[in-house]
């Protein structure tokens, strides 16, 4: 092996961790703000739909890029889709974590609008994402 294979492989690795950081950093700051009881929220003038589709939108896309880091000869489509089914599966545990919040309840609302979100973000990935090399 040579130096500068180790060093690019090094430079995967490093990215392929990161990744999964932000991932998961992202992933505990969508459970900690469900952990706020609902008394405590405070009082916005949007939507709490679009606030949901703006959030999972941005987990799809993260979940897009870390896919594509840890798995880079997959097909861009089965990381999209696979990458969407998780968002809602995240989206579902969030709901039924909420159950147990006070003043917080699952609504199948929610999980619809973390759903568009996470297909939107992952159409959207599987679109332009192979022309703009920072999204990958």
């Amino acid at each position: 092996m040579s130096m500068q294979s180790s060093v690019q492989e090094s430079s995967q690795r490093y990215q392929v961790v990161w990744r999964w950081v932000l991932l998961g950093g992202y992933a505990a700051c969508i459970f900690a703000l469900s952990s706020i009881p609902g008394q405590a929220l405070p009082d916005v003038r949007v939507s709490d739909k679009l606030i949901h589709t703006g959030e999972y939108g941005l987990l799809g896309l993260l979940m897009c890029r870390v896919l594509t880091a840890q798995l880079p000869t997959w097909p861009r489509s089965r990381i999209a889709l696979l990458s969407l089914l998780a968002a809602i599966c995240y989206g579902a545990t969030d709901e039924f974590h909420q159950l147990f919040v006070p003043a917080r309840a699952a609504e199948l609302a929610d999980l619809a609008a973390d759903s568009l979100g996470a297909a939107l973000a992952a159409w959207g990935w599987l679109k332009v994402g192979a022309h703009w090399t920072w999204l990958r």
